[in-house]
Protein backbone atom coordinates (compact mmCIF):
# COMPACT_ATOMS: atom_id res chain seq x y z
CA UNK A 1 0.00 0.00 0.00
CA UNK A 2 1.67 3.68 -0.87
CA UNK A 3 2.67 5.68 1.71
CA UNK A 4 4.71 8.82 2.15
CA UNK A 5 7.94 9.21 3.92
CA UNK A 6 9.43 12.81 3.78
CA UNK A 7 13.27 13.15 3.10
CA UNK A 8 15.17 13.79 5.95
CA UNK A 9 16.63 17.37 5.85
CA UNK A 10 20.22 17.12 7.00
CA UNK A 11 20.27 20.90 7.67
CA UNK A 12 17.86 20.46 10.26
CA UNK A 13 18.38 19.53 14.11
CA UNK A 14 17.19 16.04 15.52
CA UNK A 15 16.46 15.87 18.85
CA UNK A 16 18.40 13.99 20.94
CA UNK A 17 15.01 11.30 21.42
CA UNK A 18 11.57 11.94 21.10
CA UNK A 19 10.53 13.91 24.05
CA UNK A 20 9.56 17.69 24.34
CA UNK A 21 12.42 18.90 26.20
CA UNK A 22 14.75 17.35 23.75
CA UNK A 23 12.95 18.78 21.01
CA UNK A 24 12.67 21.87 22.27
CA UNK A 25 16.64 22.06 23.22
CA UNK A 26 17.23 21.49 19.36
CA UNK A 27 14.99 24.26 17.92
CA UNK A 28 16.53 26.48 20.53
CA UNK A 29 19.96 25.73 19.71
CA UNK A 30 19.33 26.18 16.14
CA UNK A 31 18.13 29.73 16.30
CA UNK A 32 17.75 31.31 19.63
CA UNK A 33 17.73 34.95 18.68
CA UNK A 34 15.17 34.52 16.27
CA UNK A 35 11.71 35.63 16.65
CA UNK A 36 9.09 32.70 17.88
CA UNK A 37 5.85 34.82 18.36
CA UNK A 38 4.52 37.87 18.00
CA UNK A 39 1.35 39.14 19.47
CA UNK A 40 -0.01 42.94 19.75
CA UNK A 41 3.03 44.51 18.94
CA UNK A 42 5.65 42.79 20.72
CA UNK A 43 8.11 39.87 19.78
CA UNK A 44 9.42 37.07 21.70
CA UNK A 45 12.70 35.29 20.75
CA UNK A 46 13.36 31.79 21.11
CA UNK A 47 15.96 32.75 23.98
CA UNK A 48 12.87 34.31 25.85
CA UNK A 49 10.54 31.68 25.39
CA UNK A 50 13.21 29.49 26.99
CA UNK A 51 14.11 31.65 29.77
CA UNK A 52 10.06 32.22 30.88
CA UNK A 53 9.39 28.51 30.36
CA UNK A 54 12.25 27.58 32.47
CA UNK A 55 11.14 29.74 34.95
CA UNK A 56 7.58 28.62 35.22
CA UNK A 57 8.63 25.25 35.01
CA UNK A 58 10.76 25.79 37.96
CA UNK A 59 7.89 27.43 39.21
CA UNK A 60 5.56 24.79 39.23
CA UNK A 61 8.20 22.17 40.69
CA UNK A 62 8.38 24.46 43.57
CA UNK A 63 4.60 24.50 44.18
CA UNK A 64 4.35 21.17 44.17
CA UNK A 65 3.90 19.99 40.73
CA UNK A 66 5.61 16.55 39.23
CA UNK A 67 6.02 14.26 36.64
CA UNK A 68 2.42 13.35 35.45
CA UNK A 69 0.68 15.96 36.97
CA UNK A 70 -2.39 17.05 35.17
CA UNK A 71 -2.31 20.69 34.88
CA UNK A 72 -5.17 22.70 32.87
CA UNK A 73 -4.31 25.59 30.65
CA UNK A 74 -6.77 28.12 29.68
CA UNK A 75 -5.37 31.06 27.06
CA UNK A 76 -5.96 32.06 23.77
CA UNK A 77 -3.10 31.97 21.07
CA UNK A 78 0.25 34.03 22.33
CA UNK A 79 2.85 33.74 24.58
CA UNK A 80 1.48 32.78 27.58
CA UNK A 81 -0.05 29.45 25.95
CA UNK A 82 3.37 28.82 24.96
CA UNK A 83 5.05 29.43 27.86
CA UNK A 84 2.85 27.56 29.57
CA UNK A 85 2.65 24.40 27.45
CA UNK A 86 6.83 24.38 27.80
CA UNK A 87 7.17 24.46 31.10
CA UNK A 88 4.74 21.94 31.56
CA UNK A 89 5.84 19.52 29.16
CA UNK A 90 9.38 20.15 30.39
CA UNK A 91 9.07 19.01 34.00
CA UNK A 92 6.97 15.74 32.10
CA UNK A 93 3.88 16.96 33.60
CA UNK A 94 0.74 16.37 31.52
CA UNK A 95 -0.40 19.97 29.60
CA UNK A 96 -4.80 19.94 29.21
CA UNK A 97 -5.67 22.83 27.44
CA UNK A 98 -8.79 23.68 28.04
CA UNK A 99 -10.54 25.59 25.04
CA UNK A 100 -11.37 29.73 25.08
CA UNK A 101 -14.89 29.09 24.03
CA UNK A 102 -15.98 26.67 27.35
CA UNK A 103 -18.98 27.87 29.08
CA UNK A 104 -19.72 27.60 32.50
CA UNK A 105 -21.03 24.38 32.10
CA UNK A 106 -18.24 23.53 30.28
CA UNK A 107 -15.42 24.03 32.57
CA UNK A 108 -17.31 22.76 35.50
CA UNK A 109 -17.10 19.37 33.39
CA UNK A 110 -13.87 19.56 32.32
CA UNK A 111 -11.51 20.34 35.20
CA UNK A 112 -12.92 17.61 37.59
CA UNK A 113 -12.92 15.08 34.57
CA UNK A 114 -9.64 16.09 33.71
CA UNK A 115 -8.20 15.87 37.42
CA UNK A 116 -6.75 19.06 36.77
CA UNK A 117 -4.52 19.91 40.26
CA UNK A 118 -2.95 23.25 38.77
CA UNK A 119 -4.97 25.63 36.85
CA UNK A 120 -2.76 28.02 34.82
CA UNK A 121 -5.57 30.84 32.98
CA UNK A 122 -5.70 34.05 31.82
CA UNK A 123 -8.65 36.44 33.38
CA UNK A 124 -10.32 37.37 29.94
CA UNK A 125 -10.44 36.41 26.57
CA UNK A 126 -12.17 38.23 23.96
CA UNK A 127 -16.21 38.24 25.70
CA UNK A 128 -15.16 35.59 27.90
CA UNK A 129 -14.54 36.37 31.66
CA UNK A 130 -12.88 33.28 33.22
CA UNK A 131 -12.65 34.71 36.88
CA UNK A 132 -16.05 34.75 36.65
CA UNK A 133 -17.16 31.41 34.92
CA UNK A 134 -14.79 29.30 37.53
CA UNK A 135 -16.75 31.18 40.13
CA UNK A 136 -20.09 30.60 38.40
CA UNK A 137 -19.06 26.94 37.66
CA UNK A 138 -17.38 25.85 41.42
CA UNK A 139 -19.13 28.47 43.99
CA UNK A 140 -17.50 27.03 46.94
CA UNK A 141 -14.21 29.12 45.45
CA UNK A 142 -15.72 32.43 47.14
CA UNK A 143 -15.12 30.88 50.20
CA UNK A 144 -11.12 30.13 49.55
CA UNK A 145 -7.88 32.40 50.18
CA UNK A 146 -5.93 31.70 48.07
CA UNK A 147 -3.19 30.64 50.22
CA UNK A 148 -4.35 27.40 51.18
CA UNK A 149 -4.76 24.32 48.76
CA UNK A 150 -8.06 24.46 47.20
CA UNK A 151 -10.63 22.30 48.25
CA UNK A 152 -13.14 21.93 46.30
CA UNK A 153 -16.12 19.04 46.61
CA UNK A 154 -16.80 19.77 42.88
CA UNK A 155 -13.10 19.61 41.81
CA UNK A 156 -11.80 17.51 44.02
CA UNK A 157 -8.24 17.32 43.13
CA UNK A 158 -7.60 21.31 42.33
CA UNK A 159 -5.24 23.00 44.74
CA UNK A 160 -4.32 25.76 43.14
CA UNK A 161 -5.41 28.30 39.72
CA UNK A 162 -2.74 31.03 38.79
CA UNK A 163 -4.20 34.07 36.96
CA UNK A 164 -2.06 35.79 34.53
CA UNK A 165 -1.56 39.58 34.86
CA UNK A 166 -2.19 41.91 37.81
CA UNK A 167 -5.40 40.28 39.74
CA UNK A 168 -7.06 40.99 43.35
CA UNK A 169 -8.78 37.71 42.92
CA UNK A 170 -8.59 36.34 46.45
CA UNK A 171 -8.64 32.54 45.77
CA UNK A 172 -6.19 32.50 42.75
CA UNK A 173 -2.52 31.51 44.63
CA UNK A 174 -1.10 34.73 42.29
CA UNK A 175 -0.25 35.54 38.89
CA UNK A 176 1.70 33.64 36.08
CA UNK A 177 4.43 36.31 36.76
CA UNK A 178 4.21 35.53 40.70
CA UNK A 179 5.08 31.80 39.33
CA UNK A 180 7.71 32.27 37.42
CA UNK A 181 9.34 34.50 40.47
CA UNK A 182 8.72 31.25 42.58
CA UNK A 183 10.79 29.46 40.35
CA UNK A 184 13.56 32.22 39.96
CA UNK A 185 13.52 32.48 43.91
CA UNK A 186 14.14 28.65 44.41
CA UNK A 187 17.61 28.01 45.37
CA UNK A 188 16.07 23.87 45.71
CA UNK A 189 14.45 23.95 42.45
CA UNK A 190 17.11 25.47 39.94
CA UNK A 191 18.41 25.07 36.72
CA UNK A 192 20.14 21.82 37.22
CA UNK A 193 17.21 20.47 38.95
CA UNK A 194 15.18 21.50 36.10
CA UNK A 195 17.58 19.39 33.78
CA UNK A 196 17.66 16.57 35.65
CA UNK A 197 13.33 16.86 35.48
CA UNK A 198 14.05 17.00 32.04
CA UNK A 199 15.95 13.99 31.62
CA UNK A 200 13.78 11.81 33.29
CA UNK A 201 11.05 12.90 30.24
CA UNK A 202 10.44 9.61 28.52
CA UNK A 203 9.12 9.55 25.07
CA UNK A 204 6.50 7.06 26.34
CA UNK A 205 5.13 9.63 29.13
CA UNK A 206 1.87 11.50 28.72
CA UNK A 207 2.25 14.88 26.75
CA UNK A 208 -1.03 16.66 25.72
CA UNK A 209 -4.64 15.86 26.39
CA UNK A 210 -7.15 17.26 24.06
CA UNK A 211 -10.72 17.13 24.03
CA UNK A 212 -12.79 16.81 21.28
CA UNK A 213 -16.73 16.05 20.85
CA UNK A 214 -17.24 12.33 20.91
CA UNK A 215 -20.21 10.57 19.78
CA UNK A 216 -21.62 10.54 22.93
CA UNK A 217 -23.30 13.64 24.82
CA UNK A 218 -19.79 14.55 26.86
CA UNK A 219 -16.87 15.35 24.82
CA UNK A 220 -14.01 13.18 25.16
CA UNK A 221 -9.85 13.78 25.86
CA UNK A 222 -7.46 12.02 23.78
CA UNK A 223 -4.21 11.35 25.55
CA UNK A 224 -0.98 11.53 23.16
CA UNK A 225 2.53 11.05 24.08
CA UNK A 226 5.42 12.76 23.97
CA UNK A 227 6.88 10.33 21.02
CA UNK A 228 4.07 10.62 19.52
CA UNK A 229 3.41 14.63 19.04
CA UNK A 230 7.15 14.99 18.56
CA UNK A 231 7.25 12.45 15.81
CA UNK A 232 4.54 13.85 14.20
CA UNK A 233 5.96 17.72 14.80
CA UNK A 234 9.25 16.04 12.87
CA UNK A 235 7.00 14.60 10.05
CA UNK A 236 5.81 17.76 8.98
CA UNK A 237 9.25 19.66 9.11
CA UNK A 238 11.56 17.22 7.83
CA UNK A 239 12.16 18.91 4.66
CA UNK A 240 10.77 21.88 2.50
CA UNK A 241 7.97 21.50 0.23
CA UNK A 242 6.21 19.67 2.58
CA UNK A 243 2.48 20.72 3.27
CA UNK A 244 0.62 22.22 5.45
CA UNK A 245 4.60 23.03 6.86
CA UNK A 246 6.53 24.33 3.72
CA UNK A 247 8.35 26.66 5.96
CA UNK A 248 11.82 28.13 6.35
CA UNK A 249 13.61 29.83 8.82
CA UNK A 250 12.30 33.49 8.53
CA UNK A 251 9.22 32.64 7.42
CA UNK A 252 6.27 34.41 9.63
CA UNK A 253 3.12 32.22 10.00
CA UNK A 254 -0.36 33.48 10.95
CA UNK A 255 -2.12 30.42 13.01
CA UNK A 256 -5.75 31.00 13.49
CA UNK A 257 -6.18 27.15 15.03
CA UNK A 258 -6.18 27.73 18.73
CA UNK A 259 -3.48 25.91 20.09
CA UNK A 260 -5.92 24.22 22.75
CA UNK A 261 -6.98 21.67 19.64
CA UNK A 262 -4.46 19.52 17.21
CA UNK A 263 -4.41 21.78 14.41
CA UNK A 264 -3.07 24.97 16.31
CA UNK A 265 -0.66 23.02 18.38
CA UNK A 266 0.63 20.67 14.89
CA UNK A 267 1.16 24.42 13.34
CA UNK A 268 2.97 25.80 16.26
CA UNK A 269 5.18 22.66 16.32
CA UNK A 270 5.57 22.21 12.74
CA UNK A 271 7.41 24.80 12.46
CA UNK A 272 9.40 25.10 15.41
CA UNK A 273 12.75 23.31 14.32
CA UNK A 274 12.41 25.27 11.55
CA UNK A 275 13.02 28.45 13.03
CA UNK A 276 9.66 29.86 11.87
CA UNK A 277 7.78 32.42 13.29
CA UNK A 278 4.05 31.82 14.92
CA UNK A 279 1.67 35.08 14.64
CA UNK A 280 -0.91 35.60 16.61
CA UNK A 281 -4.06 37.57 16.72
CA UNK A 282 -7.12 37.54 18.64
CA UNK A 283 -9.59 39.39 15.74
CA UNK A 284 -9.87 37.18 13.26
CA UNK A 285 -12.39 39.43 11.11
CA UNK A 286 -10.89 38.97 7.21
CA UNK A 287 -9.83 43.03 7.46
CA UNK A 288 -7.49 42.10 10.76
CA UNK A 289 -6.16 39.23 9.09
CA UNK A 290 -4.73 41.26 6.15
CA UNK A 291 -3.54 44.35 8.21
CA UNK A 292 -1.54 41.26 10.17
CA UNK A 293 -0.70 39.98 6.68
CA UNK A 294 0.51 43.38 5.14
CA UNK A 295 2.08 45.15 8.84
CA UNK A 296 3.98 41.50 9.30
CA UNK A 297 4.58 40.75 5.79
CA UNK A 298 3.61 37.33 6.58
CA UNK A 299 4.30 34.24 4.35
CA UNK A 300 1.57 31.93 5.63
CA UNK A 301 -1.99 32.01 6.83
CA UNK A 302 -3.61 29.51 7.98
CA UNK A 303 -7.35 28.60 7.12
CA UNK A 304 -9.35 27.31 4.43
CA UNK A 305 -9.58 28.47 1.01
CA UNK A 306 -12.89 30.46 2.15
CA UNK A 307 -10.51 32.14 4.76
CA UNK A 308 -8.32 33.09 2.21
CA UNK A 309 -10.95 34.09 -0.23
CA UNK A 310 -12.42 36.49 2.37
CA UNK A 311 -9.33 37.99 3.23
CA UNK A 312 -8.69 38.68 -0.41
CA UNK A 313 -11.68 40.72 -1.13
CA UNK A 314 -11.15 42.85 2.50
CA UNK A 315 -7.70 43.55 0.86
CA UNK A 316 -9.02 45.74 -1.86
CA UNK A 317 -6.57 47.37 -4.35
CA UNK A 318 -3.66 45.67 -2.24
CA UNK A 319 -5.09 42.25 -2.55
CA UNK A 320 -1.93 40.79 -4.47
CA UNK A 321 -0.48 41.10 -1.03
CA UNK A 322 -2.45 37.37 -0.42
CA UNK A 323 -1.89 36.21 -3.43
CA UNK A 324 1.80 36.38 -2.60
CA UNK A 325 1.50 34.09 0.33
CA UNK A 326 1.83 30.15 0.37
CA UNK A 327 -0.17 27.59 1.08
CA UNK A 328 -0.30 26.23 4.52
CA UNK A 329 -2.63 23.58 4.50
CA UNK A 330 -4.32 21.50 1.96
CA UNK A 331 -7.44 23.06 2.06
CA UNK A 332 -6.57 26.17 0.43
CA UNK A 333 -4.40 24.85 -2.72
CA UNK A 334 -7.86 25.79 -4.56
CA UNK A 335 -7.43 29.33 -3.34
CA UNK A 336 -3.75 28.71 -5.02
CA UNK A 337 -4.19 26.13 -8.05
CA UNK A 338 -6.85 28.86 -9.77
CA UNK A 339 -3.85 31.29 -9.68
CA UNK A 340 -1.45 28.83 -11.66
CA UNK A 341 0.71 28.12 -8.85
CA UNK A 342 -0.54 24.71 -7.45
CA UNK A 343 -1.80 21.19 -9.52
CA UNK A 344 -5.59 21.62 -9.67
CA UNK A 345 -5.83 17.31 -8.73
CA UNK A 346 -4.55 17.18 -5.30
CA UNK A 347 -5.55 15.24 -1.82
CA UNK A 348 -6.78 17.20 0.78
CA UNK A 349 -5.69 14.71 3.55
CA UNK A 350 -7.68 13.11 6.07
CA UNK A 351 -6.76 13.38 9.94
CA UNK A 352 -8.51 13.47 13.25
CA UNK A 353 -7.33 14.67 16.96
CA UNK A 354 -7.12 10.66 17.50
CA UNK A 355 -4.34 10.54 14.84
CA UNK A 356 -2.44 14.16 16.41
CA UNK A 357 -3.73 15.61 12.41
CA UNK A 358 -3.31 13.57 9.35
CA UNK A 359 -3.05 9.99 8.85
CA UNK A 360 -3.67 9.99 4.75
CA UNK A 361 -2.69 12.51 2.02
CA UNK A 362 -0.35 13.63 -0.73
CA UNK A 363 1.90 16.49 1.38
CA UNK A 364 3.88 17.36 -1.42
CA UNK A 365 0.70 18.88 -2.62
CA UNK A 366 1.66 16.74 -5.78
CA UNK A 367 -1.21 16.09 -7.83
CA UNK A 368 -3.29 13.17 -7.72
CA UNK A 369 -3.72 10.39 -10.46
CA UNK A 370 -6.57 10.81 -13.04
CA UNK A 371 -10.01 9.81 -12.05
CA UNK A 372 -9.03 10.18 -8.17
CA UNK A 373 -10.41 14.11 -7.78
CA UNK A 374 -12.20 12.92 -4.87
CA UNK A 375 -9.70 10.88 -2.84
CA UNK A 376 -8.13 11.96 0.19
CA UNK A 377 -4.53 10.32 -0.60
CA UNK A 378 -2.85 7.45 0.35
CA UNK A 379 -1.40 6.38 3.76
CA UNK A 380 0.79 8.67 5.62
CA UNK A 381 4.36 6.86 7.65
CA UNK A 382 4.03 4.56 9.41
CA UNK A 383 -0.10 4.56 9.80
CA UNK A 384 -2.06 1.60 8.77
CA UNK A 385 -5.49 1.20 7.89
CA UNK A 386 -8.16 -1.56 7.24
CA UNK A 387 -12.11 -1.09 6.28
CA UNK A 388 -14.99 -2.66 8.02
CA UNK A 389 -18.63 -3.70 8.17
CA UNK A 390 -19.69 -0.78 10.92
CA UNK A 391 -22.49 -3.23 12.21
CA UNK A 392 -19.99 -6.77 12.48
CA UNK A 393 -16.51 -5.59 12.62
CA UNK A 394 -15.53 -7.90 9.62
CA UNK A 395 -12.99 -6.65 6.96
CA UNK A 396 -14.48 -5.51 3.70
CA UNK A 397 -12.95 -6.25 0.44
CA UNK A 398 -11.47 -3.43 -1.43
CA UNK A 399 -13.97 -0.90 -3.43
CA UNK A 400 -16.37 -1.65 -1.00
CA UNK A 401 -17.54 1.06 1.34
CA UNK A 402 -17.02 0.62 5.09
CA UNK A 403 -15.89 2.28 8.36
CA UNK A 404 -12.00 3.31 8.36
CA UNK A 405 -10.08 2.13 11.48
CA UNK A 406 -6.04 3.37 11.86
CA UNK A 407 -3.45 2.14 13.74
CA UNK A 408 -0.07 3.35 13.89
CA UNK A 409 3.01 5.73 15.16
CA UNK A 410 0.87 8.46 15.67
CA UNK A 411 -2.43 6.89 17.50
CA UNK A 412 -3.48 8.38 20.70
CA UNK A 413 -2.33 6.37 23.52
CA UNK A 414 -5.92 5.99 24.62
CA UNK A 415 -8.64 7.89 26.01
CA UNK A 416 -8.76 9.52 29.55
CA UNK A 417 -11.06 6.72 31.69
CA UNK A 418 -12.15 4.91 28.98
CA UNK A 419 -10.73 0.80 29.28
CA UNK A 420 -8.36 0.15 26.29
CA UNK A 421 -11.42 -2.40 24.87
CA UNK A 422 -13.62 0.68 24.65
CA UNK A 423 -11.75 2.14 22.40
CA UNK A 424 -9.33 0.09 20.69
CA UNK A 425 -10.12 -2.97 19.30
CA UNK A 426 -8.56 -6.41 19.61
CA UNK A 427 -5.59 -5.63 16.93
CA UNK A 428 -5.41 -2.05 17.81
CA UNK A 429 -7.12 0.01 15.63
CA UNK A 430 -9.30 2.68 16.62
CA UNK A 431 -12.43 3.01 14.73
CA UNK A 432 -12.81 6.22 13.31
CA UNK A 433 -16.41 6.58 12.41
CA UNK A 434 -15.44 7.75 8.86
CA UNK A 435 -17.38 5.61 5.99
CA UNK A 436 -14.92 5.52 3.70
CA UNK A 437 -13.32 3.13 0.48
CA UNK A 438 -10.33 2.02 0.30
CA UNK A 439 -8.86 1.32 -3.53
CA UNK A 440 -6.25 -1.55 -4.68
CA UNK A 441 -4.04 0.97 -5.23
CA UNK A 442 -4.10 2.36 -1.63
CA UNK A 443 -5.70 5.42 -2.02
CA UNK A 444 -8.80 6.38 0.16
CA UNK A 445 -12.06 7.73 -1.00
CA UNK A 446 -13.73 9.45 2.06
CA UNK A 447 -17.59 9.41 1.58
CA UNK A 448 -19.39 10.57 5.50
CA UNK A 449 -19.34 10.38 9.01
CA UNK A 450 -21.21 7.24 9.87
CA UNK A 451 -22.06 8.42 13.48
CA UNK A 452 -23.40 11.65 12.29
CA UNK A 453 -20.92 13.85 14.00
CA UNK A 454 -20.92 17.78 12.46
CA UNK A 455 -17.75 19.52 11.10
CA UNK A 456 -18.30 23.10 11.61
CA UNK A 457 -15.21 25.46 10.89
CA UNK A 458 -12.78 22.74 11.64
CA UNK A 459 -14.24 21.92 14.54
CA UNK A 460 -16.25 18.83 15.75
CA UNK A 461 -19.58 18.56 16.96
CA UNK A 462 -21.07 16.19 18.88
CA UNK A 463 -25.45 16.42 18.15
CA UNK A 464 -25.77 14.31 21.37
CA UNK A 465 -23.95 17.40 23.17
CA UNK A 466 -26.13 19.98 21.79
CA UNK A 467 -29.75 17.71 21.88
CA UNK A 468 -28.90 17.39 25.67
CA UNK A 469 -28.60 21.16 26.03
CA UNK A 470 -31.43 21.91 24.26
CA UNK A 471 -33.68 19.31 25.68
CA UNK A 472 -33.21 21.11 29.54
CA UNK A 473 -35.99 23.46 28.09
CA UNK A 474 -39.41 22.21 30.04
CA UNK A 475 -41.35 23.44 26.53
CA UNK A 476 -39.22 20.86 24.12
CA UNK A 477 -40.81 17.96 23.65
CA UNK A 478 -38.06 16.87 20.69
CA UNK A 479 -35.09 18.27 19.08
CA UNK A 480 -32.71 16.61 16.58
CA UNK A 481 -29.30 17.75 15.57
CA UNK A 482 -27.61 17.74 12.05
CA UNK A 483 -25.22 19.53 10.10
CA UNK A 484 -26.80 21.18 6.65
CA UNK A 485 -23.94 21.75 3.86
CA UNK A 486 -22.58 25.74 4.16
CA UNK A 487 -19.68 26.79 2.16
CA UNK A 488 -18.04 29.07 4.81
CA UNK A 489 -18.54 26.54 8.15
CA UNK A 490 -18.64 23.34 5.96
CA UNK A 491 -21.42 22.28 8.11
CA UNK A 492 -23.88 24.35 9.73
CA UNK A 493 -25.07 23.00 13.20
CA UNK A 494 -29.08 23.10 13.31
CA UNK A 495 -31.82 21.54 15.43
CA UNK A 496 -34.85 21.14 14.16
CA UNK A 497 -37.37 21.10 17.04
CA UNK A 498 -40.77 20.36 18.68
CA UNK A 499 -42.46 22.35 21.70
CA UNK A 500 -45.37 22.05 23.12
CA UNK A 501 -48.62 23.67 22.94
CA UNK A 502 -48.68 26.97 23.44
CA UNK A 503 -44.91 27.37 24.34
CA UNK A 504 -43.30 30.66 23.78
CA UNK A 505 -40.16 29.06 22.72
CA UNK A 506 -38.69 30.87 19.53
CA UNK A 507 -35.49 30.42 17.87
CA UNK A 508 -33.81 33.08 19.97
CA UNK A 509 -34.78 31.46 23.08
CA UNK A 510 -33.28 27.89 22.23
CA UNK A 511 -30.24 29.57 20.65
CA UNK A 512 -29.54 31.61 24.00
CA UNK A 513 -30.09 28.59 25.80
CA UNK A 514 -27.66 26.89 23.72
CA UNK A 515 -25.41 29.18 24.42
CA UNK A 516 -25.47 29.98 27.91
CA UNK A 517 -24.62 25.88 28.28
CA UNK A 518 -21.98 25.07 25.53
CA UNK A 519 -19.03 27.13 23.31
CA UNK A 520 -20.61 29.15 21.19
CA UNK A 521 -19.32 27.16 18.16
CA UNK A 522 -21.69 24.02 19.11
CA UNK A 523 -24.67 26.28 19.56
CA UNK A 524 -26.72 25.61 16.50
CA UNK A 525 -27.05 28.56 13.59
CA UNK A 526 -30.64 27.94 12.61
CA UNK A 527 -33.43 26.49 14.62
CA UNK A 528 -36.69 25.20 12.67
CA UNK A 529 -40.07 23.89 14.26
CA UNK A 530 -41.88 20.90 13.58
CA UNK A 531 -45.00 18.96 14.68
CA UNK A 532 -43.94 15.69 16.12
CA UNK A 533 -45.56 13.81 13.61
CA UNK A 534 -43.69 15.43 10.75
CA UNK A 535 -40.29 14.32 11.69
CA UNK A 536 -39.40 11.03 9.63
CA UNK A 537 -38.95 8.20 12.36
CA UNK A 538 -37.73 4.55 12.05
CA UNK A 539 -39.47 1.63 13.33
CA UNK A 540 -37.97 1.95 16.83
CA UNK A 541 -39.33 5.47 16.86
CA UNK A 542 -35.85 6.90 16.42
CA UNK A 543 -35.61 10.65 14.00
CA UNK A 544 -34.01 9.66 10.29
CA UNK A 545 -31.94 12.94 9.79
CA UNK A 546 -30.30 12.45 6.79
CA UNK A 547 -34.37 12.34 5.57
CA UNK A 548 -35.22 15.51 7.76
CA UNK A 549 -31.75 17.42 6.13
CA UNK A 550 -33.41 17.10 2.96
CA UNK A 551 -36.86 17.85 4.53
CA UNK A 552 -35.35 21.44 6.07
CA UNK A 553 -33.04 22.02 3.06
CA UNK A 554 -36.50 22.31 0.82
CA UNK A 555 -37.81 24.37 3.63
CA UNK A 556 -35.13 26.68 3.16
CA UNK A 557 -34.86 26.95 -0.13
CA UNK A 558 -39.11 27.61 -0.67
CA UNK A 559 -38.49 30.79 2.21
Amino acid sequence: MPGHEATPDPTMPRPADDTLPAFWRASLADHPQDVMIYKDGVSYTYAEIERRSALMARGLLAKGATKGSRIGLLAGNGPEWVIGWLAINRIGAVAIGLSTFASTAELAYLIPHADISILLTIQRYLRHDYVARLEEAFPALAKADGKQPLALLQAPFLRQVWLAGASDTAWARGSWEHLEAAGAASAVFDYEMLAAAENQVTPADWAVMIYTSGSTAFPKAVVHTHGAMIRKFMFMARRPGIIPYDQHRGDRVIVSAPFFWVGGLLALGGGLLRGTTTLCIDDHSPRSLFELIRDQKATHLGGSEAVMNAVRDAAGDEAYLVDQLRPHNTSQIPFFSRRGTMPTRFANSLGMTETFGPHSGHMNGEPLPEGLDRSVGPLLATMEWKIVDPETGERVPNGVAGELCVRGDWLMDGMYKRERHEVFDKDGYYHTGDECILRDDGYLLYHSRISGMIKTAGANVSPDEVELAIRQLPDVVEVAVFGMPDEKLGEMVTAAVVVSPGSRLDEAAIRGHALSQLSSFKAPKRVLFFDFEDLPRTPSNKVRKPELSEMVRARLADA
